[in-house]
């Protein structure tokens, strides 16, 4: 029925019922749409927490051996992968790995490592825990502080939007810490009691 059909047919107080059965096949179509957006909204908004507890970090620059160490085996990493919470990365001799975190914030990682992309649960505030060899750090801070930390067999190293160098030297877990850009907060974790250090730009501390 055309629009002015139906104004005449309403102002003469009658629909035919082919009209009144398009309005109602009309509604309930439009009905079901909207639960189904609903239920999407609703679903989105419940795997959110869930996005939030599974942090990634992408592989954006490889050289050499990078592999991901799982039961004892290495499967190989390429770039666009992603390594997720828990899951320990290892490089060989002459290798080298970048990985960028959701946040923005990028870790390298250079020869002979080993690290554990956040060992603690995964929780983004517990970055890396490097075991042996040599990593950067570059935290990214356009928003605020984020606050950041990474361990080591000796240490724990916490930051606040900067840029620093973490070298485990040997099995011991001697620990470098050095400092490019902002400051840091060092604690030794072999040695109860001992005060936390701080280190700032262009320096360096080892545990």
């Amino acid at each position: 029925m055309l629009d002015f059909e139906r104004v005449i047919a309403s102002d003469a107080g009658v629909l035919s019922p082919a009209f009144e059965k398009g309005e109602m096949f009309r509604r309930f179509t439009l009905s079901r749409i909207m639960r189904a957006l609903l239920t999407a909204v609703t679903a989105l908004v419940c795997l959110a927490p869930l996005w939030a507890q599974q942090p990634a970090a992408t592989l954006l620059v490889q050289a050499g051996q990078v592999s991901l160490l799982k039961d004892g085996n290495a499967f190989a990493l390429s770039i666009g992968q992603s390594i997720k919470a828990n899951q320990i990365v290892v490089t060989g001799d002459n290798s080298y790995a970048k990985f960028q975190v959701a946040d923005g914030s990028i870790f390298e990682v250079f020869e002979k490592s080993q690290v554990t992309f956040h060992d603690r649960g995964g929780s983004w505030k517990d970055l890396l825990n490097v075991w042996i060899g040599h990593v950067k750090v570059y935290v990214q801070h356009l928003y605020g502080p984020n606050p950041t930390s990474v361990t080591s067999p000796t240490a724990v190293i916490s930051v606040r939007g900067t840029v620093f160098d973490v070298v485990v030297e040997d099995d011991d877990g001697t620990t470098l810490v050095s400092v490019d850009e902002g400051l840091v907060q060092v604690r030794n974790t072999t040695v109860p009691g001992r005060s936390e250090e701080h280190t700032s730009e262009l320096q360096s501390l080892r545990h």
